[in-house]
């Protein structure tokens, strides 16, 4: 039966890769090496199956993006390469000699990339370990990522990473049943983690990472901690940009994306209310948020706000956002359109009478009870004024914000922003039997992925679970002073904000263009950066994934109209050009290496 999957997932992998992005190709500069293991295969024979199948994989992906690819054998590999790019695919069995060799281009400049169980066996097909691919790429493999009833295993790369920016952060990427599970990997450098589909926090603290990238001066290295079995459950999309990007990080190939924070922001974070019953608790919520200098919004159920006049105009002139939470306590899904229109309206009299006239026109964000609702639900939000709606975990795969489907003719300016829940609960702690320390340390862990996946972290507490004798109120004073260390890092706005940014965000667009007999050098690029109407963009932040770890470049405007930049390093791989504002118009700029 596994077999029979195994099969499957190739026969997918191989009809998917003719519809593989074309961003690669011709821009791989250096020469690729396929190695074609021959202790492998004979290990592989005497076993009754074949590597080959694994091969065939890259040899479909290569031949689209690269007529430098070549496959090489023990000979060539022993001999002296020129460096370039080496592909280890699932290359089980490697002698003294091979790994030697490796070791060898590597200090010769070389990069290599491999996967699955990659020198774990010796010469004679008795298993080593994984030491090999430890000491090559400076990871440690921690085991594998066990198949149990009932639980699938996603792959959740990192947003705006340098081997991953070409895929939304923590995408659930679903990898099926291979005929080798996949393997746990711990590293500094991770750029893809696995976890299972609502990313709750494992009973023991194992590794999770399944992508790991390493550099040293002289050279890159990327392992992939899953065979190419694994690779044929992957969408034909999702796989062909995973690879794109990648191989243009190996191949040192200088790469722009347009960053999904402003500021330079790598993350960003909601924490928020739902006023329900006990609408009073709502202070001492307020006051735990801005104990560390920031606002939340507070999604109101109006009738319940009603009871608080006073209370909702506080927290509005203390600078949080008021927004909906429908006028009673119960969901919208599969309800008659006419009765969600008569309950909307409603909750928006509500509003007006308790909080004054102009309190609608700022209220412009809503949470469906339960989170129930429906296509005629987003349909009449936006009619009535809203602009977004924060939505249940199943709302999309992606850990960030997005536009609303259910009126694709509508533009960015136009379109409802929804605002998906990413993390676990108050509800869900007190249903697990959580105890605070148990609470509290998964609260961290959601948040660290959150930050190192460069996602949208969305928290719902709910104001009858914030009474001082219940579970949050005495978990959150230590999950705030928590966030506030990542304060230089993530960005921990109010919904409406968020929303605001999303918009603004999609206006603008960076394309580049790879020009050499405009530059000097080949490792230079130029960026050409579109501002549609309406007014201005401040803060869009453009990533670049550098040619060189730590060295950041030089950022040159072409043009009196071209706004200055600020450029500043996120990490070891990756720069940030900063616009504090860009105005509507067409800018181009020179991107300089040294």
């Amino acid at each position: 039966m596994m077999r029979r999957a195994v099969l499957i997932s190739f026969i997918l992998l191989f009809s998917s890769l003719t519809s593989f992005s074309a961003a690669a190709k011709g821009l791989l500069e250096k020469p690729i090496y396929l190695y074609l293991s021959p202790l492998t295969t004979d290990y592989l024979k005497r076993s009754g199956t074949s590597n080959n199948t694994a091969l065939a994989v890259w040899r479909k992906y290569l031949r689209r993006v690269c007529r430098c690819f070549e496959e090489i054998g023990r000979a060539e590999l022993l001999g002296k390469l020129k460096p370039g790019l080496l592909i280890l695919a699932s290359s089980e069995v490697l002698d003294d000699d091979e790994r030697k060799a490796i070791v060898s281009f590597t200090d010769a400049g070389g990069s290599v990339l491999a996967t699955g169980m990659t020198g774990t066996r010796d010469a004679k097909g008795d298993l080593t370990g994984h030491g090999f691919v430890n000491s090559l790429f400076k990871i440690q493999v921690k085991g594998e990522f066990a198949s149990s009833k009932g639980e699938d295993w996603f792959m959740m790369p990192f947003g705006d990473g340098p081997l991953t920016w070409s895929i939304p952060a923590q995408r659930r990427i679903y990898m099926g049943d291979s005929a080798q599970n996949m393997l746990r990997i711990d590293s500094d450098n991770l750029a893809a983690i696995v976890m299972n589909w609502n990313r709750e926090k494992e009973p023991t603290n194992q590794a999770k990472g399944v992508m790991a990238l390493h550099e040293t001066q002289k050279y890159r290295g990327v392992y992939f901690g899953f065979s190419e079995a694994a690779m044929g459950f992957v969408k034909p999309s999702e796989l062909g940009a995973l690879l794109d990007s990648t191989i243009a990080w190996l191949q040192r190939e200088p790469r722009l994306v347009k960053a999904a924070w402003p500021n330079a922001n790598i993350a960003a974070h909601l924490m928020e209310m739902d006023t329900e019953s006990s609408y009073n608790s709502a202070v001492n919520f307020a006051a735990d948020v801005e104990s560390i200098g920031t606002k939340t919004t507070f999604y109101s159920t109006t009738s319940e706000a009603a009871k608080f006049p006073t209370m909702v105009k506080e927290l509005i002139d203390r600078g949080h956002e008021i927004a909906y939470h429908a006028d009673v306590h119960t969901g919208f899904e599969k309800i008659a359109p006419a009765k969600q229109d008569e309950r909307i309206k409603a909750m928006i009299a509500q509003m007006t009478t308790m909080a004054g006239p102009d309190t609608p026109r700022l209220a412009t964000g809503f949470r469906a009870p339960l989170e129930s609702y429906d296509i005629h639900t987003e349909l009449l939000l936006r009619k009535h004024g809203m602009q977004h709606h924060a939505a249940d975990p199943s709302s999309t795969e992606n850990r960030l914000p997005f536009f609303s489907k259910v009126e694709p003719e509508l533009g960015p300016e136009d379109a409802l922003v929804v605002l998906p829940r990413t993390q676990l609960d108050d509800i869900n702690f007190t249903a697990l039997g959580y105890s605070p320390a148990e609470t509290l340390a998964t609260l961290k862990h959601d948040l660290d992925w959150v930050i190192k996946g460069g996602a949208f972290g969305l928290l719902s507490v709910h104001s009858q679970n914030y009474h001082t004798d219940r579970l949050l109120p005495k978990v959150m004073p230590d999950y705030v002073k928590y966030v506030a260390t990542f304060k230089d890092s993530i960005w921990i706005p109010r919904a409406d904000e968020i929303a605001a940014w999303w918009r603004r965000r999609e206006r603008v667009t960076v394309k580049q263009i790879k020009q050499t007999e405009q530059v000097e050098n080949s490792k230079n690029t130029v960026m050409q950066v579109n501002v549609k109407a309406p007014g201005e963009v401040s803060g869009l932040t453009v990533l670049v994934m550098n040619p060189k770890s730590g060295v950041l470049p030089a950022v040159e405007g072409r043009g009196v109209s071209a706004p200055k930049v600020r450029v500043k390093a996120v990490d070891a791989f990756r720069s940030a050009i900063i616009f504090d504002r860009l105005s509507t118009g067409d800018y181009e700029y020179v991107i300089r290496y040294p």
